[in-house]
């Protein structure tokens, strides 16, 4: 089996960790609109869903047939499982707020139906709420779907291209459910990552060093003027060509930052270790992001701790909840290497060794 390359997992503990402050301060800011957040809101949301989709084009093989079930394994029925507890949590948080259990077991389960990361006007039918984090599943099972195709087709790039531009454009029009078109627009990442691996491009880098200091300015300039980007809806904001390279820049800025944690022991295994339970943390936190009433429990924080800022407060209660039901998700027979993705590579290196 081959090694894990850690400052990889260090940057998707990065990310994941971006992704759970990112919505403290989505929350924070719904609160009382702060300055604070909105800065928090711009760093975060500038790379960390990129980064995800580019990373993981860094280690596709589109030349190979797709694989169904690990695909659908990984990412729709993990999908599934963590739609299914959120239907239980917010079915059990109505009763004990007295409320219609009908209403909300409609209302979310439309969501998950839909599967949008965000509410919108233009699904083709009306759905009152939004899935969240866990579009991000949908997407990259259309995304690798996609890049396999287009990969086998001359002129790829073009392909790939008009692929994002339909996905970005249509969206304009109609949302269609499933996260298909948000799909469309991730396989560029995807092929992204495919295209840095193909041609080393860490190797280029490590060659000439100033091209960390280019992708920071623009990583820099991006944060400084960001007009938005929310891949859940295709929204790239009011400057799309800006967040696009921005992403890539930011992305680039993450992996190098990884690569220095990388040199310190301690830090670095925390957080790769916070990588490879990305998918974990990621699907725990849409549970408690979509069932835990989090704008009155900010009331209580604000009122027991007036002086600390409320995105560090929000963040700081929700990411224990996160890491400790990532580390129970590692027990849970079955599924767990549907969260686990390594444990199934793993299980099945040890296989085809005992069966030489």
């Amino acid at each position: 089996m081959a090694q894990r390359i850690r400052f990889f997992d260090i940057a998707k503990g990065i990310a994941i960790l971006a992704v759970v402050l990112g919505h403290s301060a989505i929350e924070a800011n719904l609160f009382a609109p702060h300055r604070t957040a909105q800065v928090v809101l711009s760093i975060c949301f500038s790379f960390h869903m990129p980064l995800f989709f580019i990373l993981s084009g860094y280690f596709m093989h589109p030349e190979r047939r797709f694989r169904w079930m690990k695909e659908a394994k990984q990412l729709l029925f993990t999908y599934v499982v963590t739609a299914l507890c959120v239907l239980v949590g917010v079915t059990c948080m109505a009763t004990l707020d007295h409320e219609s259990r009908a209403i909300a077991l409609r209302q979310w389960g439309m969501a998950a139906i839909y599967g949008s990361g965000d509410i919108s006007n233009l699904t083709l039918w009306r759905v009152d709420l939004r899935i969240g984090a866990i579009w991000f599943l949908l997407a990259l099972f259309w995304a690798r779907l996609l890049l396999h195709c287009l990969a086998r087709l001359p002129y790829t790039p073009v392909w790939v291209v008009l692929c994002f531009a339909i996905g970005y454009i249509s969206t304009h029009y109609v949302l269609l459910p499933w996260s298909v078109q948000q799909g469309m627009c991730a396989a560029a990442f995807l092929y992204l990552g495919y295209l840095a691996k193909k041609y080393d491009v860490l190797g280029v880098v490590k060659r000439f060093p100033c091209i960390w200091a280019i992708a920071f300015v623009v990583w820099a300039v991006d944060i400084m003027f960001f007009g938005g980007m929310s891949m859940a809806i295709n929204n790239y904001g009011s400057r799309p060509v800006l967040a696009v390279i921005g992403s890539i820049a930011g992305t680039l800025c993450v992996i190098g930052i990884s690569q220095l944690i990388d040199r310190v022991p301690a830090m670095g295994s925390v957080l790769s270790r916070i990588g490879q339970a990305s998918l974990a943390i990621l699907c725990v936190h849409l549970i408690e992001d979509d069932v835990l009433p989090w704008q009155m429990y900010l009331g209580a924080l604000r009122m027991a701790f007036p002086q600390v800022p409320l995105v560090l407060l929000s963040f700081i209660v929700r990411l224990p909840i996160d890491l400790c039901g990532a580390f129970l998700l590692y027990y849970v027979p079955v599924i767990r290497e549907w969260f686990y993705p390594q444990l199934a590579k793993r299980n099945a290196w040890n296989l085809a060794v005992e069966t030489r």
